[in-house]
């Protein structure tokens, strides 16, 4: 678990050292139902990624360009009974200025503007894939 969780953080840092993050709550709302994670995105929130880390390794990722993405536990193999965590990211429609534009190794300057990055995560219990337990889940509205 203490693996799990140091991987998880080192993820969570790099995607907030390379985007510019809101400092409002992300306007989507995540249901646990079954084996489903599901999010729903809020008005003007688009390229959504959902991640999922769990017991034993476990790593599920999807992104979604314009829809809700989800992930049924069972589908992808966690089947472990344990606590799982979930982090959404989304891009908003607000845009800001890059104050520090940098080479980014592909023959250009990254952009001067670019989306503002919103998150959020959360946790449950899953026994056998079933998610069992809502009352750690974290959710902001």
């Amino acid at each position: 678990m203490r693996r799990l969780l140091s991987v998880w953080m080192a993820g969570a840092m790099t995607l907030a050292a390379t985007a510019v993050f809101a400092n409002e709550a992300m306007d989507a709302k995540v249901s646990l139902r079954g084996s489903e994670v599901h999010v729903k995105l809020g008005a003007g929130l688009s390229n959504a990624t959902l991640s999922i880390s769990g017991p034993n390794g476990f790593y599920a990722k999807t992104f979604s360009e314009h829809g809700s993405p989800s992930i049924d536990l069972i589908k992808a193999g966690g089947t472990a009974n344990g606590h799982y965590i979930y982090e959404v990211t989304a891009a908003s429609s607000e845009i800001v200025t890059n104050a520090n534009p940098m080479d980014n190794g592909r023959g250009g300057v990254d952009s001067a503007d670019e989306f503002v990055a919103v998150s959020t995560s959360g946790g449950f219990f899953a026994n056998g894939g079933i998610i069992a337990d809502r009352t750690s889940q974290k959710e902001e509205n």
